[in-house]
């Protein structure tokens, strides 16, 4: 499973993409992040990034606006926010082969608008 969230701008600049990926793979000897190449390495713990049925699975992404540090008359710096407004694509995949390749089957899609209202105060 590929969950694929990518950000965009009302006038479809694509400022924010990330791709988590779904499953269980075995590390080496239950250590680091690379995959076990034989039996003999596959034998340790299995980190967990699964789906498990029936049960709820939250995830957080951080997506920054975008915005353009100024400098002001008297030497201040401040940012200016260009888009207030942007829109979340949310969509989970199930691609059976490891890419997309024409195989793939979307599972859940949504698209939500985010906001920012009122006045902003920037901490650097």
């Amino acid at each position: 499973m590929v969950l694929d969230v990518t950000a965009k701008t009302k006038d479809g600049k694509e400022i924010y993409k990330k791709q988590d990926i779904f499953m269980p793979y075995p590390g080496r000897m239950g250590k680091g992040e690379e995959m076990g190449r034989g039996p003999y390495e596959k034998c340790g713990l299995l980190a967990d990034t699964s789906l498990p049925p029936g049960k709820r699975i939250r995830k957080t992404f951080e997506i920054p606006f975008p915005f353009k540090d100024v400098t002001l008359k008297d030497g201040k710096k401040d940012r200016n926010l260009l888009a207030d407004e942007i829109t979340a694509e949310i969509r989970l995949w199930y691609v059976p082969f490891g890419e997309f390749d024409g195989n793939e089957v979307l599972f859940f899609s949504e698209d939500r608008k985010l906001e920012l209202k009122g006045e902003w105060v920037w901490k650097n």
